[in-house]
């Protein structure tokens, strides 16, 4: 039975360290924090292993208790009491120690950081996205591939890797139906940027696709910046049907104050699947429905306003589009006023000790200080 204990507790405390370890990697060790890394995930999958291992033991010691037998306890009473010894006395901190650490660590203590006037070399574009009903069509997953992805999917996907991949451009948002609206305002502050995206939805705004509002409204958030390099990368699936003002007027507008529109058509066209609501099984049913497009016009918009037209069919395709659009433009110093804050998870700094001690007060009381009977 102790030969178990001790191959467990030096199992334990190898699984602990390797998972913890892993786990410190990915949150400490990188700027971004990707839960959905394999490495995290093996991190999380050796410390539930340890719990597992510390259920097994205590199994194992509640089930074969000591037991001794004795014709007499006469020579019991001749043993002096021993003192308990330092140690003995250390374990039960330990345990409160431990408690108090997990505490904290669940109350997700922030390190924040605040910067003023954050001087970056970089460009300023605003990300106009369409999110009219038509982007639920479900036509934008690579050849071959089973998983069913929308247009809105995708593109959210694809503008949040891009934003994550930015460290000195300043990115605004602009999203759009029959209405458009800013969503965010230039910034360097990435985080509340793919915040706000992950809430994106369509059937929110009045249905519809005013493409000319959503340039006038992206200009309006350009034109008093003082870069060189001003892009507007407006991503669509359908043809100007709400305008208030024509696209080509806006795009001319957009040229005369040296704002470049990129422009970026999503989806196949033609007949696509399109959801039509669950059956009667909960699962969700396809009908194919014709959207109206309009490439011309898109490729009129990037003409006049001196950007590039790109046509994407699936997610890959949307990405390289965005990494062409940053070849075609031109870096320039900017300075972003104000003061914004950063804020850094810091609770793993309290759960590995939290760990540690628990461990060890466990083997305390499984191995040299346990108690008997």
């Amino acid at each position: 039975l102790l030969r178990v204990q001790v191959m467990t507790l030096i199992l334990g405390i190898f699984l602990l360290l390797a998972g913890t370890a892993a786990c410190l990697f990915v949150l400490v060790g990188t700027t971004k924090q990707t839960w959905t890394s394999p490495l995290f995930i093996i991190g999380v999958i050796f410390l539930g292993l340890v719990i597992l291992l510390a259920a097994f033991d205590l199994y194992i010691v509640r089930r074969n208790k000591p037991v001794m037998v004795f014709s007499s306890i006469g020579p019991l009473e001749t043993i002096k009491e021993g003192a308990p010894g330092a140690l003995r006395l250390l374990a039960p901190f330990l345990r409160v120690a431990a408690i108090s650490l997990v505490i904290v660590a669940l109350a997700r203590p922030q390190v924040a950081t605040t910067e003023a006037d954050v001087f970056a070399e970089g460009m300023d574009m605003v990300l106009t996205l369409d999110l009219s009903t038509s982007m639920e069509a479900v036509d934008f997953s690579p050849p071959g591939h089973r998983r069913r992805t929308s247009r809105i999917q995708g593109a959210k996907e694809v503008i949040r890797k891009f934003v994550q991949q930015r460290s000195e451009d300043r990115l605004g948002l602009v999203v759009f139906a029959a209405e458009a609206f800013t969503q965010c305002p230039l910034s360097l502050d990435y985080s509340i940027l793919v915040s706000i995206l992950k809430s994106l939805k369509t059937g929110v705004i009045k249905d519809g696709t005013a493409i000319g509002n959503a340039i006038i409204v992206s200009i309006n958030r350009l034109k008093d910046s003082d870069a060189k390099s001003k892009a507007i990368i407006l991503i669509t699936d359908g043809d100007d049907n709400a305008s208030k003002i024509s696209p080509v007027q806006a795009a001319q507008m957009a040229r005369d104050l040296n704002i470049h529109v990129f422009t970026i058509l999503v989806g196949k066209g033609g007949k696509v699947p399109y959801p039509v609501g669950p059956n009667i099984f909960g699962q969700m049913q396809y009908q194919k429905v014709e959207i109206r497009t309009n490439p011309e016009l898109l490729k009129k918009i990037a003409s006049i306003s001196k950007g590039k037209f790109y046509r994407a069919v699936d997610k890959e395709a949307l990405q390289e589009d965005f990494q062409d659009i940053l070849d075609h433009m031109e870096k320039t110093r900017l300075m972003d006023p104000g003061r914004f804050t950063r804020h850094t998870e810091v609770f793993q700094l309290a759960l590995l000790p939290a760990l540690l001690a628990l461990l060890l007060e466990l083997a305390m009381r499984w191995t040299r200080y346990r108690r008997f009977p």
